[in-house]
């Protein structure tokens, strides 16, 4: 493309200003428009902008395509699935895999999928490439690919994560012999489904020969279907693997089988640390954290010396470690409290930083609604030095949609700081791909946002310019025309400008998937 705006480049580079040479001349047709576009130009750069215009829309123009093939390509197989054939969605989901929301790629992937269509052939390069930017959307692109572009996949090395053998068949063994890691996540989650014994064995066979990262992600597919019948493979990991990161997986696993060995001995340690005692008016419960190390610990992966960096104190982090191994039920089941209760008990007394922080831990290890609602409704003390909003999505639908109802309500910065925790309880993933705020909320943020930005002078924050194009995403569709609406400033900066453009781009994106699905 540079060629053919070499003549202006002089100028371009010093400022029509400053340039003292003759206006370049371009003979024939091209030259005779060029004189007409620049003609009467208010200002010199004017008219170089209008001839740089010109020649490259002619340039274009006189792009000449190589031929396509006809038939199948060399090697591909034969495609069973339709594409999608509607232009002006192929054109916006191109425009969504390249430039758009990662959400909103992942949303067109799964719209494809649900209605058992493939991308079209204009699209696999564009899907590669974005799929190989953001990991994210690799388990979404597999199923939509077609025969095209299995075969297109391993012709460069950039893109061959998308494939690792030529099926998308969860059940098909080849998966697991030959295929990429998450295709092999994929089978033995599956497996996991149907033959969970099965599913376990064959991974004990291979965890001797994989690497941490894979051993990581596979032991992962345990979760399927956990039960003690899987305590012999957790505890031989939490023991002796050579991982750190693989340990701690054993471990998180382990937490939510409160039979198993490991959280019963946990549990035996911590009992006589919380012991109830009689008051003046009644029983109360009281904790102490250890006073010295158990020659038993080290086997259970309780660190005898503190980090240098951790703010605890050596008792501190002796209970925080104990604590972080013992399941939540079983706080309710010593003590007779609720999740909230033991929050607010747990402030009154000298060790509660350790007993959150382990409380915290363990949640995220084995979600619980209850325990979630109450440590984002506890005081804000409680959850000091924590990312409550990685609790979002274990919040029941309920308790969550009443949380945002109350900070919607109030306004000014306490929904600016209810944005990011709007979308992180929307987690990129295909199952959740149709994901949605309920429509009354939806349409209350969209109004909040709609005000924010008619405000004289308006200048969003960093806060909504950087989540609106994924909030476009998770509104409900009844606050889609209201979003096309938003209103414009005459003066909007160019980031501005773009911003509202991601924004229409999304709207529309949306309005046409609706028809595919």
């Amino acid at each position: 493309m540079s060629g053919v705006l070499t003549p202006l480049l002089p100028m371009a580079l010093v400022g029509t200003d400053r340039h003292a040479g003759a206006w370049p001349i371009w003979p024939g047709e091209h030259g005779a428009l060029i004189d007409a576009a620049t003609t009467g130009a208010p200002h010199p750069a004017t008219g170089l902008l209008r001839a740089a215009g010109v020649l490259t829309t002619c340039r274009l123009a006189g792009v000449l395509g190589q031929p396509g093939l006809a038939g199948p390509r060399p090697g591909a197989g034969v495609e069973t699935l339709p594409p999608l054939e509607d232009k002006r969605l192929v054109g916006l989901m191109g425009w969504a895999l390249e430039q758009g929301p990662v959400r909103l790629a992942g949303e067109c992937l799964a719209s494809l999928a649900e209605r058992g269509l493939r991308l079209p052939a204009q699209l696999l390069p564009t899907a590669l490439d974005a799929s190989r930017r953001a990991t994210v959307l690799r388990p979404w692109l597999a199923p939509v690919l077609g025969a095209t572009g299995f075969w297109l996949a391993p012709q460069r090395e950039d893109w061959k994560h998308a494939v690792g053998v030529q099926t998308t068949d969860e059940a098909d063994e080849i998966l697991w012999l030959e295929g990429s890691l998450e295709q092999r996540c994929a089978f033995l989650r599956h497996e996991r489904r149907r033959a969970p014994e099965v599913a376990r064995e064959r991974l004990s066979a291979a965890l001797p020969e994989l690497a941490v990262r894979e051993r990581v992600e596979l032991v992962q597919a345990l979760d399927v279907g956990l039960s003690i019948q899987d305590e012999p493979l957790l505890e031989r990991l939490r023991a002796s693997d050579r991982g750190r990161e693989v340990r701690q997986l054993a471990l998180r696993l382990l937490l939510r089988l409160p039979e198993a060995a490991h959280p019963q001995r946990a549990m035996a340690r911590l009992a006589p640390l919380v012991v109830q005692q009689r008051g003046l008016i009644r029983k109360h419960w009281s904790i102490e954290a250890p006073t010295a190390v158990a020659a038993d610990w080290a086997g259970d992966q309780v660190e005898a010396e503190k980090p240098k960096h951790d703010s605890l104190g050596e008792r501190a982090w002796w209970l925080y470690q104990l604590a972080s191994q013992v399941p939540l039920t079983w706080w309710g089941e010593h003590t007779g409290m609720v999740p909230a209760e033991l929050l607010t008990w747990s402030a009154k007394g000298d060790w509660s930083q350790a007993l959150v922080r382990a409380w915290f831990e363990v949640l995220l290890a084995t979600p619980d609604p209850a325990w979630a609602d109450a440590f984002v409704h506890a005081l804000p003390a409680a959850g000091k030095g924590l990312d409550i909003a990685r609790l979002l999505p274990l919040l029941s639908p309920t308790a969550r949609d009443k949380r945002w109802e109350r900070l919607l309500h109030s306004g000014g910065s306490a929904v600016e700081a209810l944005l990011p925790e709007m979308v992180a309880a929307f987690p990129l993933r295909p199952e959740r791909a149709f994901a949605r705020l309920a429509p009354d909320l939806s349409n209350r943020l969209v109004a909040w946002i709609d005000a924010r930005l008619a405000e004289p002078n308006a200048n969003p924050s960093w806060v909504l310019r950087s989540h609106l194009p994924d909030l476009c995403c998770i509104v409900d569709a009844t606050a889609l025309p209201a979003l096309s609406a938003l209103p414009r400033n005459t003066e909007e900066t160019p980031a501005m400008a773009e911003l509202m453009h991601v924004v229409a781009q999304t709207v529309a994106t949306r309005d046409a998937l609706k028809d595919v699905r």
